[in-house]
């Protein structure tokens, strides 16, 4: 059986917290810090911003994603090479089979890009929003926005992103638009102005993968973290994996190592 799905709108009109580069210096950064990162996964990886509980089980994919991009514009060619490359960034991270697919029959993450106009019919039909409060909310809020749905085992069995690329371009976030919404439905899904640098801020600047993503991810991804743990279970996980040796080493190198294969190098 499928849960009800969640969405993580990428939402327009907030203010900004400016964040100016830092070198890496002797002390840790702020979300360096052991007990930020933990902090920071709990908070994004727990919570839903839109669902009826403040808190759930963990939620992540245990199979390969094979994903179908079905563009509904005059530039599918950039849009293919955008989605190709991030999804190569995040096989790179946390270790998924991630592959296209010609066919989306064969495809368990749909990848939609649309328009404006087209929007309102592509939330229902599309992802399935029907109902009236929450279609109206997106609809108004939402530059783009993602969709997971979660088998009791916590498992995510399949997900879609959609993307109306006039209204991204409008707003100076079409590449947002696709490294957020992308990434969060690996299960990362939702956003808290608590948690920053990262793309799960909608009020940073942060239009790609920061070195907390980075660890984020890495966190989700580790082998010994199952879907459908709930906070109880994954506080001492979280705890050990986190100290270990190994992870404390990627703390240190984790803004280098998000930026091998990350699409801000295009802006380069």
């Amino acid at each position: 059986m499928i849960r009800s799905p969640f969405f993580s709108p990428l939402a327009a009109g907030l203010l900004s917290l400016s964040l100016s580069p830092m070198a890496f210096a002797t002390e840790l950064l702020h979300w360096q810090q052991t007990a930020y990162i933990q902090d920071s996964f709990y908070t994004i990886a727990l919570q839903r911003e839109h669902g009826s509980k403040p808190e759930t089980t963990l939620s992540k994919w245990h199979s390969p994603i094979r994903f179908y991009i079905d563009d509904r514009t005059a530039d599918r060619a950039l849009h293919e090479r955008m989605v190709k490359q991030h999804m190569q960034h995040l096989a790179a991270i946390t270790g998924l089979s991630v592959t296209p697919t010609a066919r989306i029959d064969k495809a368990n993450l749909h990848i939609i890009f649309s328009s404006e106009t087209a929007l309102a019919g592509d939330l229902q039909q599309d992802l399935g929003i029907n109902k009236p409060s929450l279609h109206q909310q997106l609809l108004t809020d939402s530059v783009c926005l993602g969709r997971i749905s979660v088998a009791d085992n916590g498992q995510i069995k399949n997900a879609a992103v959609l993307i109306p690329v006039d209204r991204a371009r409008a707003h100076g976030k079409l590449m947002a638009c696709v490294v957020e919404e992308l990434t969060q439905v690996l299960g990362l899904v939702n956003d808290s102005t608590a948690v920053y640098p990262s793309i799960f801020n909608d009020r940073s600047f942060n239009d790609f993968l920061s070195g907390l993503d980075y660890l984020l991810l890495k966190l989700l991804y580790h082998p010994d973290m199952k879907a459908g743990m709930n906070r109880e279970k994954l506080q001492p996980l979280v705890a050990d994996i986190v100290s270990a040796e190994a992870f404390q080493s990627l703390i240190h190198d984790a803004q280098r190592h998000v930026q091998n294969g990350s699409l801000e190098n295009w802006l380069d």
